[in-house]
């Protein structure tokens, strides 16, 4: 009778050392998958902060821009040189712009088939 009973106390250690043993495990795994969860969502949390002050710099810059075209000294400069424009007493200078087209220069002769001229030529494009 002893021998049963202290078989049976044996299982019972042996089940609460086997249940012990998985909720250490348990903790154990928690804690490891909440330390990569949190790094995860540090690297997050550090890009998505980059990704704000590049966007913030770029919004100061716009704002810079979007004042300066606000200004007389923008708009006297658009007016010169986009409008030709001149205030009034100023010496404008115009230069003669040769505006006739040239004759396109002809291709030159190679000992390839045209088909295969216009395949290089088409490759060079590419590149």
């Amino acid at each position: 009778m002893r021998q049963r009973k202290r078989g049976h106390t044996l299982n019972m250690q042996k089940v609460m050392m086997l249940v012990a043993c998985f909720v250490i495990g348990y903790l154990i795994w928690s804690t490891i998958s909440a330390l990569a969860y949190l790094g995860k969502a540090d690297r997050e949390t550090t890009r998505t902060f980059a990704e704000l002050q590049q966007v913030s710099a770029q919004t100061l810059e716009q704002q810079k821009v979007m004042e300066y075209h606000a200004t007389k000294a923008y708009i006297e400069k658009a007016a010169r040189e986009d409008m030709l424009m001149s205030k009034r007493n100023d010496t404008v200078i115009l230069f003669p712009v040769d505006r006739t087209a040239r004759e396109p220069v002809p291709p030159k002769l190679t000992g390839i088939p045209r088909v295969l001229s216009q395949l290089i030529t088409w490759v060079k494009g590419w590149f």
